[in-house]
C-alpha cells in the first residue's frame, strides 16, 4: 500500500470515533480531490475502511457503534440503545436505534445493525451523554411505550424504572410527552406504568 493510503487510513483511524466526513479530509489536502474520492471507494471496496452513507467514512473494525449509528442516521439514540446508555439495562443491543423525523431504514454493520425510526414531530427530547445525543431519561419510557416493538418487554422496561425512577423535573417531562401526543382515550399503558412503579412516572 502506498504511503498516501496508509495516511489517508491513519487520518480516519485518529478521527473522533474512528469517523470521518468526506469534507474533512478534503480539507486537509492529502491529496487531490479526485485520488481521494478513488482512493476512500477503493479502501471501502477492499474492507480497509467502511463506508457509513455518502460522505462519511469508519475505520474498520467500528471502535463505537452507537457513534456510527448516530453519523448514518441524523438524528437521537433511542429506545433499547437509550436505555442501555442511561444504564438502565446492562444488556448491550446489537441493533442500535436513531429516532428522526423523517428516515426509516436499516442497514447491517458487522455484527450490528443500524435501525432508524422516523417519528415526525414526536422526534424531541434529547440531550447529550458524552459525545452522543440521547433521548432523555423521560423521553426515552414515553417512546419505548409509545412504540414497542423498538423496545424491551414491558416488564423489563418497568423493571428498570423501578430500580432508577424519574425524579419530579424528569416525571414532569414525561406527563408532558403522554399530554401533548397520546388522546385521552388511549392513555391506558402509559397510566399502568405509572401505578407499577409506585406512582413515580
Amino acid at each position: 500500500m502506498d504511503n498516501q493510503t496508509e495516511r489517508l487510513v491513519k487520518t480516519i483511524q485518529s478521527s473522533p470515533e474512528g469517523i470521518a466526513a468526506l469534507e474533512t479530509l478534503e480539507s486537509l489536502r492529502l491529496c487531490d480531490k479526485f485520488t481521494l474520492r478513488t482512493t476512500l471507494s477503493r479502501l471501502s471496496k477492499s474492507g480497509r475502511i467502511i463506508r457509513l452513507k455518502r460522505g462519511v467514512y469508519s475505520e474498520n473494525p467500528i471502535r463505537d457503534a452507537f457513534a456510527a449509528a448516530q453519523y448514518t442516521y441524523e438524528g437521537y439514540l433511542g429506545f433499547s440503545s437509550a436505555l442501555y446508555l442511561h444504564r438502565l439495562i446492562t444488556e448491550l443491543p446489537f441493533t442500535i436505534t436513531v429516532v428522526t423525523t423523517r428516515t426509516s431504514a436499516s442497514k447491517p454493520l458487522g455484527a450490528y445493525e443500524l435501525r432508524a425510526v422516523a417519528m415526525k414531530e414526536k422526534a424531541i427530547g434529547f440531550e447529550n451523554v458524552g459525545t452522543l445525543t440521547v433521548s432523555t431519561k423521560a423521553k426515552t419510557l414515553f417512546d419505548c411505550l409509545y412504540l414497542e416493538r423498538y423496545s424491551i418487554e414491558r416488564d423489563k422496561l418497568i423493571d428498570a424504572y423501578r430500580e432508577a425512577p424519574l425524579n419530579a423535573r424528569e416525571m414532569n417531562e414525561f406527563n408532558s410527552y403522554v399530554r401533548r401526543f397520546i388522546s385521552s382515550g388511549s392513555r391506558n399503558k402509559f397510566e399502568e406504568v405509572r401505578k407499577k412503579t409506585g406512582g413515580r412516572v
